[in-house]
Parts: C-alpha cells; sequence; structure tokens
C-alpha cells in the first residue's frame, strides 16, 4: 500500500454563492496517497495536478433522487482539472463493530444524474472508492433505525460589549467528520474553546445540556446530523461567570458527554492545548519567529507581560534573543501567557503553527501560490 502524507490546503479565492464555505486547494507534487489535514478526505493521485475542493449543501433536489438512501457525510465539490484523483477515501462517522456492518455508498452528482459507487473498503475511519471524472460526492446510507455515531461538541464564547461580564456561549453538536476550522471560520467573532469534543450521539434522539444553574436556549434539542456548509449553534447560554462546567444529557438523563469545565476569561482561558504547543516548540519557535515585538505588543496590551520586560525584548540584539527573553517573561504568567501566545501565533502566523502542529515527520509543507 501507498505511504500516506498529509497536506495543510492553501485556502482558495472562494466565487461561489456558498460564501460560508471555505475552498481548499492542494497542488499535488507526485503520486501517492495525500489526506487532507483540515477534511480528513484522502486523495488518491495517479501523477501531480491542482486539486480543488470545498463542502456544498445537499440541496431538496439532490435528497429527493436519494429515495431509501439519506446522507451519511458532508457533500464535496472536488475538481482536478489534470485528472489525476484515482481514488477518494471519504471519512465517515459511523461506529463499526462486529455484529453492525455499516452499508455504506458514495453518491455521484453531475448535472441532473446521480451514480450510486459501491466502495472498495470501508475501514474504521473512511470510505474508499474508484473515481472516474469529479463532481459531487457524498456518503450515504440506508435510512434504517437510528444507530449511535461519532460526534462531536463543539464550543465557542464571547463576552458581550457593554454588558459586564456577560458572556455568550454556544454549543454546536455535529457530526465528527464535519471540519472543526469550517464551524469556526463562520464564527469568526467568537473565540473556540479548545477541548475533548468527541461523544457518540444518535441522530433522532433528544438531548440537552447542562450549564451550572444557567438555562440554554432552547433546553432540548433533537440530534439531527447537520453535514453543512452552513453551521447553526444548537443551544446558546448567557452566562454571568467566568468558569462554567458543562456537559451532555440525553433523553434517559445518562451522560453522553462528560462534564468539562470551561474557563472563560476575557484576555485568555487556560487551553491546555496552547500551553502545550508552546512548550513543545519552544526551540522551533525561538529559530523560526522573526516579528517578535509584534507579539510582544499584543502581549503587553493584553497585561501579560510587564514594562519591564517589554524593554528587555526589545533591548536584545537579534530575533532569537528577543523570543528567549520573550519566553523568560512568560514563566512569569504561569499557563494564561503561554495559551496566549498560542491564540497570537495562530491569528499572525498561521501558517508556521499548522506547519509545528503537524509535526515534521509526515508533513510536507505545499509551495505558496503568488
Amino acid at each position: 500500500s501507498l505511504l500516506m502524507s498529509v497536506f495543510i490546503p492553501e485556502m482558495g479565492e472562494n466565487h461561489s454563492e456558498d460564501r460560508n464555505s471555505n475552498t481548499y486547494r492542494f497542488l499535488c507534487p507526485h503520486a501517492g496517497q495525500f489526506q487532507c489535514k483540515i477534511t480528513n478526505i484522502v486523495f488518491e493521485m495517479e501523477g501531480k495536478g491542482e486539486v480543488l475542493y470545498r463542502i456544498v449543501s445537499w440541496d431538496t433536489r439532490l435528497l429527493d433522487g436519494l429515495g431509501h438512501m439519506q446522507p451519511a457525510g458532508p457533500l464535496y465539490e472536488i475538481d482536478c482539472c489534470e485528472g489525476s484523483v484515482s481514488h477518494l477515501h471519504l471519512p465517515h462517522c459511523e461506529v463499526i463493530s462486529e455484529e453492525h456492518q455499516v452499508e455504506l455508498a458514495v453518491a455521484r452528482f453531475t448535472g441532473e444524474n446521480l451514480e450510486v459507487i459501491k466502495p472498495l473498503r470501508v475501514t474504521d475511519t473512511h470510505v474508499i472508492v474508484a473515481i472516474h471524472g469529479l463532481s459531487l460526492f457524498g456518503l450515504i446510507r440506508k435510512i434504517f433505525p437510528a444507530r449511535s455515531m461519532s460526534a462531536q461538541v463543539l464550543l465557542f464564547y464571547k463576552p458581550i460589549t457593554g454588558m459586564q461580564n456577560l458572556k455568550q456561549l454556544h454549543i454546536h453538536l455535529l457530526p465528527r467528520v464535519v471540519p472543526v476550522k469550517e464551524v469556526q471560520d463562520q464564527h469568526m467573532d467568537f473565540k473556540h474553546i479548545t477541548t475533548s469534543s468527541t461523544c457518540q450521539l444518535t441522530p433522532g434522539r433528544k438531548y440537552r445540556p447542562s450549564c451550572d444553574h444557567y438555562v440554554p436556549q432552547p433546553k432540548v434539542t433533537i440530534f439531527d446530523c447537520d453535514y453543512g456548509p452552513n453551521y447553526h449553534p444548537t443551544f446558546e447560554v448567557f452566562l454571568e461567570a467566568d468558569h462554567v462546567t458543562v456537559n451532555l444529557l440525553d433523553e434517559n438523563e445518562e451522560e453522553v458527554w462528560e462534564t468539562h469545565r470551561l474557563y472563560l476569561t476575557e484576555g485568555s482561558y487556560v487551553s491546555s492545548l496552547g500551553v502545550a504547543f508552546v512548550d513543545t516548540h519552544k526551540n522551533e519557535l525561538i529559530q523560526r519567529v522573526s516579528s517578535v515585538m509584534e507579539i510582544a505588543d499584543c502581549l503587553k496590551s493584553k497585561n501579560m507581560i510587564t514594562d519591564e520586560m517589554y524593554s528587555n525584548i526589545q533591548a536584545a540584539s537579534t530575533s532569537h534573543q528577543r523570543m528567549r527573553f520573550l519566553y523568560d517573561a512568560l514563566q512569569t504568567t504561569g499557563k494564561a501567557g503561554k495559551a496566549e501566545l498560542y491564540e497570537i501565533l495562530k491569528e499572525k502566523m498561521p501558517h508556521l503553527v499548522e506547519d509545528l502542529e503537524s509535526g515534521p515527520s509526515q508533513c510536507f509543507r505545499m509551495p505558496r501560490s503568488t
């Protein structure tokens, strides 16, 4: 079997009516298997080529043609003018076990025509199909008694301007295959709370979050498998606190997503992911971050570093030295400063963060388009 490489796609220009959906671009350098880090789709390529892809809407016209089948994943529009894609591995969120063999297929739409493609293989995570020609592809399955599926609970919050200490928390219940980045990019004014998000939910069943004494709107809802490309929050909660404990219960009051304690401080919530990133990649960041003063300015404006620390950083003669002083300064801030540094790097230098997070072992950088 071919060796799999993970790639970070470039963001393409979006000229479509579906403004909410990102267009991704992959410049494939040679034949092989390549997995997109954002969507988890795998492209098996026979040679080099440019692949453009995005998530589009399952409109009712398409659904009517499915008969006794229903969507089992996002609908992807995929294009490669060189025609070098030979197989697609589409991510699924079925829970596969000995007693439950999933019947999944891939629907391919070209104009008014629907072709149902039988999979060559279904793994624990992907459905693999051979393809001839590109268009719209989406996973489908029979509409039979609902079964639990891999899902995710995504959390976003923002302080409400002009209201002292009032915050708005959005809780999204989504299938596991929905890319977090797609949801994040539609809610840019909200801050994503990075936490363990996986759970198993059953379409058609009722769920409710418990958030200390705060009442969510709505109180209860049915999980309806939203594959996008528009992602609206499932629940909204207004809070007057800097931290809250949240969990998710089913209709029998059983906990389906364990209790999480969330920190909603305005400057920064304590993100363990961010802290780990800043600690793990210390040497690379010292070597590779050149605009250190821009970062120091952000940290100073958020009262994460003192004037004296800022002056020390500024007085250093090289960017390496400045970054070392910045790390020294962060030792005094505890986790909050490191979490904030991570947020700043994600905003100012997203490609560097993606590069380091994907690790050098299996990843290569795409040449950036000019």
